[in-house]
């Protein structure tokens, strides 16, 4: 980075380190989500294409560096190593790089840990920071080993370009290290695997220049309507259910919420009627007043939960409330419409899976709070079944089948989480 004159001579320093950080690629975990930090986990068939993609992005769009910095975990050195002798640079693979050390829980799968001590997994994804897996490190600890790492190595990396290949809590602590960001708030930081997060330090201070860059240039921050991807291994899932009334959803989406330790998001609409509100007395304006209040609750407790707890279970899915819009026929004013529609079908990219729950297979219900109608559920479930199919890719919907069993519902949801790891 060159500075002009005068900027120079008011700069006690001018010079720029530039890090690179490479996300490994997607690890091997035998068809499960497992807890695994220090574990020595080999790439899947995916990882290794991340990987190759990695080297070949880094020898072609990015400057040479000085040196490269990396874990001495295989899924990193996967890359490190060719990437430093094709460029012919100098490597540094070191343990104090390493993902978090998961202790005890190294390498079980979430549903065996949760099922063994489901409050100590709940207390874990109610306070990661701090909560320490047995024998093992907390967040908080990870962040201070990179503080003291980047503390270490300042001087000698100053005013150079570096490569730096690991984990994504390597990635998070030195985000939060450098940009005096709340480690509370870590999981706000996603670079997905195989991805190219790019960081400028100057006395000034630190410039996130690039976050998630994949190698064909699409960045996390570019934020795109629905990219096709595997369920994040690090994190728990961020699910949402689908589907007219009586089909299931708030039984199942209660069950999944218990299961994976993660907050249970109900829909808005049948608290408001439980609590007294009676759609028929509402205006149309005032019905499509109401439609936005509930998706805008649903956004901001999706963001809430995800920043607490990594992960959430909706009763609803954004596209739910675009098949609202167009059930109660809100569709008079097409520049609102539009808007309605690029708001919540933005926010598709979000849910690892949206659940498409059957309509006819249990028994409607009169419970006095929603409808009874069969055609009028139906003509609702034919609506967002449209929306679903039009709006999201084949790898994030998940149609369910005509099964009524909660046990086969659940195993058939875990099933297409773990699929492809």
């Amino acid at each position: 980075m060159s500075f002009d004159r005068v900027t120079r001579q008011a700069l006690p320093q001018t010079a720029v380190t530039h890090l690179h950080l490479l996300r490994h690629g997607v690890v091997d975990t035998g068809g499960r989500r497992r807890a695994y930090g220090i574990t020595d986990a080999p790439l899947s068939a995916e990882g290794i294409r991340q990987a190759e993609a990695l080297i070949e992005y880094a020898i072609s769009a990015l400057p040479r560096p000085d040196g490269i910095l990396s874990s001495d975990l295989s899924r990193c050195t996967a890359i490190a190593r060719p990437l430093a002798e094709r460029l012919g640079v100098p490597l540094v693979c070191t343990p104090t790089l390493r993902e978090q050390d998961m202790g005890e829980w190294e390498w079980q799968s979430w549903e065996e840990l949760t099922l063994r001590d489901e409050q100590r997994i709940r207390d874990y994804w109610t306070d990661y920071l701090n909560t320490t897996p047995p024998r093992g490190e907390s967040f908080a600890d990870m962040v201070k080993r990179i503080g003291d790492w980047w503390a270490s190595e300042r001087a000698s990396l100053w005013g150079r370009r570096w490569i730096v290949v690991g984990h994504i809590g390597v990635i998070r602590s030195l985000l939060c290290h450098l940009f005096s960001h709340p480690p509370d708030q870590a999981l706000r930081f996603a670079p997905m695997p195989g991805t190219h997060t790019h960081i400028l330090v100057a006395w000034s201070g630190a410039v996130l220049q690039v976050l998630g860059e994949h190698p064909g240039g699409t960045s996390a921050s570019a934020e795109p309507r629905a990219s096709a991807r595997p369920v994040a291994r690090d994190r728990p899932p961020r699910l949402a259910l689908s589907g007219s009334a009586g089909v299931g959803k708030t039984t199942l989406g209660r069950a999944l919420a218990k299961q994976h330790g993660v907050p249970y998001i109900p829909e808005g609409m049948r608290s408001r009627l439980e609590a007294g509100l009676s759609l028929h007395a509402l205006t149309h304006p005032q019905l499509a007043a109401l439609i936005q209040e509930l998706w805008a609750e649903q956004r901001d407790a999706e963001d809430a939960a995800i920043a607490s707890h990594g992960g959430f279970i909706a009763d609803r899915s954004a596209v739910d409330y675009a098949a609202f819009w167009l059930h109660y026929r809100f569709t008079d004013d097409q520049s609102v419409t539009e808007a309605f529609f690029a708001k919540t079908l933005s926010r598709i990219s979000t849910y690892d899976r949206i659940v498409l729950l059957p309509w006819g297979v249990l028994p409607l219900v009169a419970d006095g709070i929603r409808s009874s109608n069969p055609w009028l559920q139906r003509h609702f479930q034919v609506t967002v079944e449209g929306l679903l199919h039009r709006e999201v890719e084949a790898e994030r919907l998940l149609v369910m089948p005509d099964v009524v069993a909660l046990e086969h519902r659940l195993r058939l949801i875990s099933e297409a989480l773990t699929a492809g790891e």
